[in-house]
């Protein structure tokens, strides 16, 4: 799910879950298909990953032990970071509402999607966010009490031009 070229456009990074497994995890392999490597492992998910400049990956993740507060146990999705070869992973963000699919702007900060419904109304709480690659800088980039649409999905940079294009749902 959800390929990531590499920028020297070599390899492709992404997420999957085989039938018998009980995660997502992330895999690299290089254009052609060769030299496929699992990165990531552990009873967690972890999808939507992306290269970071310096070397690292981001990605979002169950890693951080919370759950959606309004329905049945369902894990939240955080922010996290890891080295290239998937050791080393850390949490950037703690939230206790999702984060969803980051992607890389042209300036080096990283967009993603949040789902913030604490004291709010439940289907108007999707926005654009963004963070510096540490998870330092967090600050929403719009959408925070739009009206419409309910959910910025999927954000992604047009290069060159300083705007963002989403899936409105």
């Amino acid at each position: 799910w959800r390929p990531e070229l590499s920028f020297d456009g070599e390899r492709v990074l992404f997420c999957y879950k085989a039938h018998d497994e009980k995660s997502f995890h992330l895999y690299e392999m290089n254009l052609d298909g060769s030299q496929l490597r699992q990165l990531t492992d552990s009873e967690y998910d972890d999808i939507g990953p992306i290269y970071l400049p310096d070397g690292h990956i981001m990605f979002t993740t169950t890693r951080g032990n919370t759950y959606v507060r309004c329905g049945p146990y369902i894990y939240s999705y955080v922010l996290a970071r890891c080295d290239a070869d998937g050791r080393n992973v850390y949490l950037v963000s703690t939230n206790s509402e999702p984060d969803f699919v980051p992607a890389l702007l042209d300036d080096g900060r990283v967009v993603y999607s949040r789902w913030e419904y604490s004291d709010k109304d439940q289907n108007r709480v999707q926005s654009l966010w963004t963070t510096n690659q540490d998870g330092t800088g967090t600050a929403v980039l719009w959408g925070n009490q739009s009206i419409w649409p309910d959910h910025p999905a999927e954000p992604r940079p047009i290069p060159g031009s300083g705007r963002v294009m989403f899936t409105g749902v």
